[in-house]
């Protein structure tokens, strides 16, 4: 048995978000330290600047950059069949849908397309024919509701 084809298009999907994502940090980081450089600041005062941000968003920073990471190695392991790849990535899923819910309630802010994505991702991994690709053992009732549809 090949590679679901929506197994596929997931991980095309977490590669693509792991992208946006660094993109963005960078873009981000380019554009203080571009900030910094044209209000005629020495560059000693750009190294003190970005050792601030550094400091100030360090664990976001971290928690994006670690995103970024898990995002790519999710990818890769999915596409390999890897049956705890499937497991962890459920988990990140739902605790990422979790999270942009209680964002939504606490009125932080509006739902991602990464929010999405992870909606995309239980829908995917919940599937029969996918399920079964990562070996997980379906029942009777579930595989005659999989021969009907």
């Amino acid at each position: 048995m090949g590679i679901p084809k929506h197994i596929k298009y997931l991980s095309l999907l977490f590669y693509l978000n792991a992208a946006i994502a660094a993109f963005i940090g960078g873009v981000s980081v380019i554009s203080l330290y571009h900030s910094t450089l044209t209000r005629g600041e020495n560059i000693s005062d750009v190294y003190s600047v970005l050792s601030r941000i550094i400091l100030d968003f360090g664990l976001s920073i971290l928690a994006t950059t670690l995103a970024i990471l898990l995002l790519i190695f999710l990818g890769i392991s999915l596409r390999k069949l890897q049956p705890w790849a499937r497991t962890i990535t459920l988990a990140y899923s739902i605790l990422t849908i979790f999270l942009g819910l209680l964002n939504l309630v606490i009125g932080e802010n509006n739902l991602s397309y990464h929010f999405f994505i992870q909606v995309y991702a239980v829908w995917v991994l919940m599937r029969p024919d996918v399920r079964e690709a990562f070996g997980v053992k379906i029942g009777n009732s579930e595989t005659k509701q999989n021969n009907l549809d």
